[in-house]
């Protein structure tokens, strides 16, 4: 590791710090007045219907003689009934006072339950700020980029036009407001794009992965790109050209998670292939020979062999 590298670590680690510090001691006092936070989160973990199951279930296990425990079904319940305010201390939302009203309403300055509540729909119900039709638009007040490229989508267009859709909470979970990991998309598209749902297309989940695995390349090519041009700089020579080009690169690797949400993922393909050229030609640029990303060589290959080879060897005896 060169010391510029140590340095910005350093820089790195302080300021995820600072940004910690402030959430723990500023957040909580400034929202301490905030009537839904004070309640939600002395409410239960457990909502009625899942209070419900872990009743009724039981009881009629035990009613037919077959063997049950609570703390078999406490586990299971735990897993999925966290309350909504556990679920929205550990977002992004809660660590920049994003609070319930922004998408629910209501009054969060009442500390009378049916003050606070005024104007709040259930979800179920059409005219809700966070029925499944409207939550576009209820997360598009703060998230505006966002919301014009879903509006582009197919995915937007069936559900204004009252059909099966996926809207924003299918993927960011809410509360939790989850960003999905690579690995988390193919199970998710293929709930519809699949061959029994006949919901084209079916090939949708493996060309949602590629298309995100070519974005890694970009940020792959980038990294390539500004070695070199470091290298190139500390030969003396002019990386004016370089640096444009690579700016280039990043800018478009910078706009991918807003356009990812017209789902359209041919001009998403385009856009990344533009920007790997962008970065590659950023290294010629530099006059360089065009590097290529690590792959682990033989003797990290060999060595992974051995340490596998000697924990099958502990292991069985």
């Amino acid at each position: 590791m060169k010391k510029g590298d140590v340095m910005i670590s350093k820089k790195t680690i302080v300021l995820a710090g600072f940004i910690l510090l402030f959430a723990s001691l500023v957040i909580p006092g400034v929202l301490a007045d905030n009537s839904c936070l004070n309640c939600h989160e002395k409410l239960s973990a457990f909502s009625e219907k899942e209070k419900e199951l872990n009743e009724v279930v039981r009881i009629k296990h035990l009613a037919r003689d077959i063997p049950c425990s609570l703390e078999c079904h406490a586990t299971t319940l735990n897993k999925i009934a966290k309350s909504n305010y556990e679920q929205w201390t550990k977002s992004k939302h809660a660590l920049f006072s994003v609070t319930c009203d922004k998408c629910h309403g209501g009054d969060p300055d009442s500390d009378i339950k049916e003050n606070a509540h005024i104007g709040i729909a259930r979800s179920s119900e059409s005219n809700s700020t966070v029925f499944f039709r409207n939550v576009p638009e209820t997360c598009g007040k703060c998230h505006t980029n966002e919301l014009k490229e879903f509006k582009n989508s197919a995915h937007y267009q069936k559900l204004k036009a009252l059909k099966q859709a996926p809207t924003c909470d299918t993927c960011h979970q809410p509360h939790g407001f989850k960003v999905l990991n690579v690995s988390d998309f193919h199970d998710l598209c293929s709930n519809c794009h699949n061959p029994d749902m006949r919901v084209a297309p079916s090939d949708a989940p493996d060309k949602a992965i590629t298309a995100l695995e070519n974005a890694q390349k970009l940020k792959d090519e980038i990294k390539l790109a500004d070695n070199a041009i470091k290298q190139a700089k500390q030969q003396g020579k002019d990386v004016s050209l370089a640096q444009k080009d690579l700016d280039t690169a990043a800018s478009i690797r910078d706009s991918l998670p807003v356009l990812w949400h017209g789902f359209n993922l041919p001009h998403f393909e385009e856009v990344i292939d533009s920007g790997i050229k962008s970065a590659q030609q950023a290294q010629l640029d530099t006059g360089l020979p065009l590097a290529k990303p690590s792959t682990p060589g033989f003797g990290t290959v060999l060595s992974l062999t051995g340490i596998i080879a000697i924990f099958l060897l502990l292991r069985r005896r």
